[in-house]
C-alpha cells in the first residue's frame, strides 16, 4: 500500500503515457465536465502530449526531462514546504535541502534548472521507496477531460496499475492535474498538497 501511495504522489508530482484498455466486464462511465470552457483542439492535443511525454520521461527515469515539463514558479514555491517536512528545526534546514535538492541555499536552488531540481527530488523519493520506480514503469493514465478555468487548465485523468499479485485487483484512481501555458508551452503545475 505504501508503494501505491508513493506512486500516486509521484504521479501527482510528476504522470503516465499509455491509455489502459477498457475491460469488457466493467461499465464505461463517460466524464462530462460541467465547469470551465473547452480547449481548442490544438491546446487539447498539446496538453495531452505534455502529459504523455511527462509520463514517458518518468517511466524511463529521465527525471530531468520530466522536470522541464513542470511550471518553474510552482516548483520553486514548493521547495520550502518540502524541506520543512524533514528539517526538525532551522539548524537542519540546509542539510534537509541538500538531501532533497542537492544544494543547501535558496540562491543555489534558483540557479539550478527545473529539470535538475526535479531530478534531485526524484532521487530522494526513490531512496525513500525503491520499488516506486518499478511500479511507475507499469502505470498508465487516460486523460478523461480537460477544461480551461481562468488562466489554468484542469485535466481529469485516471491512473491505473496492474494487480500486484496474480488474481488480484488492478488499482485505479481518478484524479486531476492543473496546467498552465508559459512561454507558449504547457507546463504541469507542481504542488505537494495534491
Amino acid at each position: 500500500m505504501r508503494a501505491r501511495c508513493t506512486l500516486l504522489l509521484l504521479t501527482a508530482l510528476a504522470l503516465p503515457a499509455a491509455s489502459p484498455s477498457a475491460r469488457a466486464d466493467e461499465p464505461t462511465i463517460r466524464l462530462q465536465p460541467t465547469e470551465g470552457t473547452e480547449l481548442s483542439k490544438k491546446d487539447e492535443a498539446a496538453v495531452r502530449k505534455t502529459l504523455v511525454d511527462y509520463m514517458a520521461a518518468l517511466q524511463t527515469r529521465d527525471y530531468s526531462k520530466a522536470g522541464e515539463m513542470l511550471d518553474r514558479p510552482s516548483v520553486l514555491a514548493a521547495v520550502d514546504p518540502m524541506v520543512t517536512t524533514i528539517a526538525s528545526d532551522s539548524t537542519h534546514y540546509a542539510a534537509a535541502m541538500t538531501r532533497i535538492f542537492g544544494v543547501s541555499t535558496r540562491d543555489s536552488i534558483e540557479a539550478r534548472s527545473t529539470g535538475r531540481l526535479f531530478e534531485s527530488l526524484m532521487a530522494y523519493m526513490m531512496e525513500l521507496n525503491p520499488s516506486a520506480s518499478e511500479m511507475l514503469s507499469k502505470a498508465s493514465i487516460e486523460v478523461l477531460a480537460a477544461r480551461r478555468m481562468g488562466d489554468r487548465v484542469h485535466v481529469a485523468y485516471q491512473v491505473s496499475l496492474p494487480p500486484s499479485e496474480p488474481g488480484g485487483m488492478p488499482y485505479e484512481q481518478i484524479t486531476a492535474q492543473r496546467m498552465t501555458k508559459t512561454g507558449g508551452k504547457w507546463r504541469i503545475l507542481f504542488s505537494i498538497a495534491q
